[in-house]
């Protein structure tokens, strides 16, 4: 199995007498297909070489032509899509003893390509988190690992669970120290990449400041409300007062009697005659006594 970049010999031995009618064909099934499914790469009869597949530029027999039983392939600067079956098949008429083909697997080995980190989209105080890693490129496949980065502390492994394989890691029961980038590497024994991908978790204490605004802002608007509905009840009920209260005529100890101005009343203090007539009636009892102190002079 060779390393991406290297070149590989693709072994193929015959026996057989040639002649005229020798014909070799080099066959390529990519990835995973079935050796039937392979295309023509390499042709050679009546002493001329054809290559007509996409890796023509990097094809080369080791012996030109290829007619004292060898007809090994060399392939130069094997790439992740050289991968696949290789199939060699001679055909030597009249000569049909024998097998007049074989097939050789090739795998080009190569190290993780950069993978892509993901993260599941929000991440709340006792919920969960997936975060995901892979690589397009890798052979062998690649391990995956997470670590994070800015850690202090480790975190409990009891709600962390990692499929090695896959990269996935799951955390559960997630509290605010989970916050924070984490690392993934893809690594297989040629090689190593890795991304980073943060996760933000939101706690309750961030939920509580906006369920205590939100409360606040209700409290605000019941005492508004509140007023609001005792200024319009007082209101109404001061009108109502007012509309009941007592219109009559009120009597005052110092109020001028009908038909007496200020002026009689001033002009009647100042005469010393009239003030026997401001004197309060006698009752009728002591009229007698007064009246025998009166001298009568005839």
């Amino acid at each position: 199995m060779p390393q991406r970049g290297s070149s590989v010999e693709l072994p193929c031995h015959y026996t057989t007498s040639v002649d005229k009618n020798f014909m070799l064909e080099w066959r390529f099934a990519p990835g995973s297909a079935a050796p039937e499914q392979g295309q023509q790469i390499l042709y050679f009869t009546n002493g001329k070489l054809y290559t007509p597949g996409s890796q023509a530029a990097r094809l080369r027999l080791l012996h030109d032509p290829p007619t004292m039983g060898e007809a090994t392939l060399q392939l130069e600067n094997v790439r992740a899509s050289d991968s696949g079956t290789y199939i060699c098949e001679v055909n030597n008429p009249p000569d049909f003893y024998g097998s007049s083909s074989g097939s050789i697997r090739l795998t080009v080995l190569m190290p993780p390509s950069t993978p892509v980190c993901k993260v599941t989209e929000s991440a709340h105080v006792g919920g969960e988190a997936t975060l995901t890693c892979s690589s397009v490129e890798g052979v062998p496949a690649p391990i995956y690992t997470w670590s994070r980065l800015d850690s202090k502390s480790a975190l409990p492994l009891a709600n962390m669970v990692l499929d090695e394989r896959t990269g996935k890691l799951q955390l559960t029961n997630l509290s605010l120290a989970f916050s924070g980038t984490y690392q993934c590497v893809a690594s297989n024994q040629f090689g190593h990449a890795s991304c980073q991908v943060t996760i933000s978790v939101s706690g309750a204490a961030e939920a509580g400041v906006v369920a205590g605004v939100v409360i606040g802002v209700l409290l605000v608007l019941f005492l508004l409300g509140a007023a609001g509905l005792y200024l319009f009840w007082y209101r109404r009920k001061d009108k109502k007062d007012s509309q009941c209260a007592y219109t009559g005529n009120d009597i005052r100890e110092d109020a001028t009697a009908p038909g007496i101005s200020d002026t009689s009343l001033q002009r009647r203090a100042s005469d010393p005659g009239s003030r026997f007539l401001d004197q309060p009636a006698s009752r009728p009892e002591s009229a007698s006594t007064t009246k025998s102190r009166i001298n009568i002079v005839v």
